[in-house]
Order: C-alpha cells, then structure tokens, then sequence
C-alpha cells in the first residue's frame, strides 16, 4: 500500500493541471483505451468490510455486416479472466486489480450494442472458499497469510500483507463460512482492517496513526464536503463476558476510545452515554485479558462510526482507502484529518472525479 504523501500543488503538476483525463482497462491482456474506444469506468475501493469492484461499459464496437464483435472482444472478455484499470491525465496509474466477475451483452433495436462488465477484487475469490479451517498447532498470522496466498496463486491479487497478530490462545477454526467473512470476523476480533489496494491484499491496524495521504481544500481540488456527527450505536463502555479453560466465567471491558487520534468521543461530548454498555458473551477468549482485548477491539469499531462525511475533488488516483485525509477551508469543526473508508473513481464523459467517504471516532 502506498504510504506517502502528497500536496495538492504536486498532483496538479505531476498531471498537467489535471486536464485531458484518459484511464486503460486491461483485460485479459487486451488494453482498452480510452483515446481509442467508447467507454466508461467506475471503480470503488474499499476499506469498510467489503470488497472493491469495478464497472465498464463499451458501444459502437459492434460489426452489423458480419454479426460480430470488433477484434473478437466477447472472446477476449471472458468470465475469471485478470482485469486492471488505470487512470489519470498525462500520466495514468493503475487504480484497481482483479477479475471478471460477470458480463452482460445487450442488444435493442433503439441503442447500438452494448457490453457490460464487472470486475471484482481479490475478495471475491475468496468468497467462493468454504473449506473448514483447524489452525490448532498455527498461529494467527499464518492462518490469514494461507487465506490471503490463496487468491495470489490463483493470479486475483500480487501480493498479501498481514500486520502483527497477538493477544489470544484460542486456535482458530473456521466452519461453514466463506474465507472472506471469515476474515472479517477475525479483523474485527484483532482489531484490523481488511481491505484490497492496486493488487495488494491487506489485513492490518492501519487505524492506529499514519500521516494523511493528501490535504485538501475547498476551491483547491475539493468541490464538496459533508460532515455528519450521531449518536447511533455508541457506548461508553464495552464489556465481554467468557469463560476460562476450567469454565470459570471471566470478563474484562474497555472505555476509552484508542484510534483516530485527538477529538471527543460519542461519550465526552454527549457525557450521559457514560453510562450506556454493551456486553457480550464471546467462546474465543480464555482469560481475563483477552476479554480486554477483544472489548477494546469492539469499542474502537463502534467508535468508529461516530464521525461520518464524503466529499468530491478532482480525479486523483493516488487516492485510495485506508489511509487518512485532511480537509482544510472549513468551519472549525468540519477542518480535521478523517480516516478514508471508501474512495469512488469515476470517468465518463464529463471527465474524471473521484468521490471519497470518511469515517472518524472522534469528533
């Protein structure tokens, strides 16, 4: 994942003052232009528990005369096959990774022919695994790294990245679910984020800290900015309940919000939710420190949904989930660095603009 920061006046210079904008999709080994062919792109990369995705649609390549697609492209397009995009002005880079998860051809007597395709990223590989998993005698990273491996030798993702896992003795194992939401199980007891950037598969704490990726200001790349503060889901306290390897009842809990920096939280602004808990009963933990971890695991994700927004700038590919932004020009509330949770890159006729959704626990 990219982990460098850029400036706004960088981008408008590496980019030719972002005008001219053209992307490539490349499928099957087959590069489709944007200079050269009638399409248009939609990618979404996500880091908020779903997989990442995109969309293209192609007209006016179809040879009336002979009944057939121009250059065999509904040979070329094939279900499963590799699928990249890239994008940008001057300079293009390559935005999205994956395969072709469904085609759609259309004819109509009132519209030129049309195909449709959708890709998805390395996940949805995944989502198609269902054998059980006994990691009895394997620590957690290993377990992860295998699920992720997976997808990389079948040539969906080029590479994998699992952070630090520790805190818990339970061997995994995993039974009737797919590897996907069983890796978002697992993300949400150890606290990380699994998510898929330009190829690469991560499963890691990416919320911890970490410089923003950009800074924007309204009237300077950023059209549009929307901020939302709610109450909805938040607790002061979480607390888990389980029971130890001689069934004797254990528990542990959290109350202070550890991601995203400086801020209020749901409970210091609104200080009656204090008082308010969420307790659960978890199988996996086996002491009274594993039930802290897992209820400052379970804090930190509720928290997380405190502070919401999306805004729109000017297509930028080096954009991407995962990583923070700072958003500048505002009211004294709304200016603050966000954790990126969704980013949308879009090219169509009117050009290229990327929409962006944050998230931040604290306000």
């Amino acid at each position: 994942m990219d982990k460098s920061s850029y400036t706004f006046q960088s981008l408008s210079s590496k980019y030719g003052d972002f005008r001219g904008p053209a992307f490539t999709v490349k499928v099957n080994g087959k590069e489709l232009k944007s200079t050269e062919v009638p399409l248009s792109v939609e990618v979404d990369l996500c880091a908020d528990g779903s997989a990442g995705g995109c969309r293209f649609q192609l007209e006016g390549l179809y040879d009336y005369g002979k009944s057939k697609w121009l250059d065999d492209l509904l040979k070329t397009i094939e279900v499963g096959c590799e699928l990249s995009v890239k994008g940008g002005y001057v300079k293009q880079e390559e935005i999205f990774y994956g395969y072709v998860d469904e085609c759609t051809v259309e004819y109509s007597g009132y519209a030129p022919p049309r195909i449709s395709v959708t890709g998805i990223d390395g996940f949805g590989y995944l989502m198609s695994c269902q054998e059980p998993v006994y990691g009895e005698n394997k620590q957690a990273k290993a377990v992860v790294q295998e699920l992720l491996n997976k997808v990389v030798s079948a040539g969906y993702a080029k590479k994998a990245t699992v952070g630090s896992l520790s805190g818990y003795s339970t061997p995994l194992v995993k039974e009737k679910v797919d590897d996907f939401k069983y890796l978002k199980v697992l993300a949400e007891r150890y606290g990380m984020n699994v998510f898929a950037v330009d190829g690469e598969l991560i499963f890691d704490d990416v919320l911890s800290g970490g410089s923003p990726i950009l800074s924007l200001t309204v009237g300077m790349g950023l059209m549009s900015f929307s901020r939302r503060v709610g109450l909805q889901g938040q607790v002061g306290e979480v607390e888990i309940w389980g029971r130890d390897e001689k069934q004797h009842f254990i528990k542990g809990g959290a109350t202070r919000v550890t991601v995203c920096g400086a801020g209020d939280t749901a409970a210091q602004l609104a200080t009656k939710f204090k008082k308010t808990s969420l307790r659960e009963y978890s199988e996996f933990v086996r002491t009274d420190q594993e039930c802290v971890t897992l209820a400052q695991a379970r804090l930190n994700a509720l928290a997380m949904n405190f502070v919401a927004g999306s805004g729109t700038c000017v297509g930028i590919p080096e954009l991407i989930p995962g990583r923070f932004i700072e958003i500048k020009g505002l009211d004294g509330d709304s200016v603050g660095t966000y954790f990126i949770s969704k980013v949308h890159h879009r090219f169509n006729q009117e050009g290229y603009s990327t929409q962006f959704e944050v998230k931040g626990a604290k306000a």
